[in-house]
């Protein structure tokens, strides 16, 4: 979330693993979903390309220290919400 505070605008997963030695682009892009699910960032769709990442009001606040992040944990999930298939793919609707 440092690295999202410092920049301008929104980035995408391969400007951060690019800028942050040791991490990966994959690594990146789980790590700020999970983030957007806890409401501390927020994903940028751009299609076709790969979405953006941005910091929102809340994550500012909880790096100057106003927000409990014990308090914006995300829903703990079976699968995450972009990973589960439409109800049509299985037969369901």
């Amino acid at each position: 979330m440092e690295y999202l505070d410092e920049t301008d605008g929104a980035v995408t997963a391969w400007e951060i693993a690019h800028d942050l030695e040791g991490t990966t682009r994959l690594r990146a892009r789980e790590r700020c979903r999970v983030l957007a699910r806890a409401g501390f960032t927020v994903v940028v769709p751009r299609e076709p390309l790969t979405e953006k990442y941005d910091i929102t009001g809340c994550g500012q606040r909880y790096l100057l220290g106003e927000v409990d992040a014990k308090h914006r944990r995300p829903l703990p999930a079976a699968r995450p919400p972009e990973a589960v298939r439409p109800g049509w793919y299985a037969g369901f609707g």
